[in-house]
């Protein structure tokens, strides 16, 4: 294990020596998708359409947006398809407004439903259809909030049992690390109702490594379990630059008492699954898998705007 993390972290350290950072505009990456522009544009969270046609550049995702503006948009709805420009819906907001949605994901087994997460940790059921989202229910506060914490990201999984289990984290930064937390959940009219935490981890990636790093910008589970997290640096400056990975973070499970499980990654034993330099300049601050594995990353690029990229599929 000793042996593959120092071998890990030669291949990171070769990778960013052979990139060197630049500011300024989104850098050399190919393939990224402009769906948002200006700071009101970016893609904080994201979740695939359910029952949607999924394919190699072939995808409808709903996103949510972090403003906080009464007329500023909150979620918008994406057709991706291949050769053509994206097709972006802002779509109208029917409640009380949110500030600073940061994570989204659906609820499994109910087309259109989802739950959308505010960076102060207020997780509330919307349902999108007919280009409006409706919120049902009032806002639900995560389980072990506090006010002093930042929350970037959201996971449903509904494992063979029936049962669906929420994932989240805080960003973590810098020397302080993420927290990871898991409960069972149910979402019924009234809000998404959280069971007890059963599962606590803290967490930290080797990359990226300065300019106030978000330990967990987002996360998704996989159909087994796989926990795969973003993370981003944020320079606290408009135009970045900006720097992010996708790592296998860990794995969910649930025992004989149907309680959830996690198993996180030590920092030394994460590799990059996928990596962006300050030379690419993207702030990855969302995530989505379609059941093939097929990976869709969302940024929040601030007044580079919000673009998405579809990537190879998750080992």
């Amino acid at each position: 294990m000793i042996r593959n993390a120092v071998i890990a972290s030669a291949a990171l350290c070769a990778f960013l020596a052979a990139a060197p950072p630049a500011a300024g505009a989104p850098g050399p990456s190919d393939d990224w998708q402009r769906v948002g522009s200006g700071v009101l544009g970016g893609v904080s969270g994201m979740a695939l359409v359910e029952g949607a046609p999924v394919g190699e550049g072939l995808a409808d995702a709903v996103v949510v947006r972090d403003n906080r503006g009464d007329h500023e948009s909150r979620v918008a709805a994406l057709r991706l398809r291949p050769g053509q420009a994206p097709a972006v819906t802002e779509l109208p907001w029917l409640g009380v407004l949110p500030a600073d949605l940061e994570a989204l994901d659906a609820v499994p087994g109910r087309a259109g439903h989802y739950i959308a997460v505010t960076g102060g940790g207020d997780a509330y059921h919307i349902v999108v259809a007919d280009g409006w989202v409706t919120v049902r229910g009032g806002p639900v506060a995560l389980p072990g909030r506090h006010d002093k914490d930042g929350y970037g990201s959201f996971a449903l999984h509904r494992d063979r049992s029936g049962r669906t289990f929420a994932v989240w984290a805080t960003r973590g930064s810098g020397p302080r690390e993420a927290v990871v937390s898991a409960s069972s959940v149910r979402v019924g009219t009234r809000g998404p109702e959280f069971g007890t935490v059963t599962a606590r981890q803290g967490f930290a990636v080797p990359f990226p490594n300065e300019d106030e790093v978000r330990h967990v910008s987002d996360l998704k589970v996989l159909d087994d379990g796989t926990v795969m997290a973003s993370s981003a640096s944020d320079p606290s400056a408009d135009d970045g630059p900006f720097a992010s990975a996708v790592y296998d973070a860990g794995r969910l499970t649930v025992n004989a008492a149907h309680d959830a499980v996690l198993r996180v990654k030590p920092k030394n034993d994460l590799v990059p699954f996928a990596l962006f330099t300050k030379r690419d300049n993207r702030k990855i601050e969302a995530i989505a898998f379609a059941p093939g594995r097929q990976a869709v990353w969302g940024t929040d690029d601030e007044t580079n705007g919000g673009s998405v990229k579809f990537d190879g599929a998750a080992r």
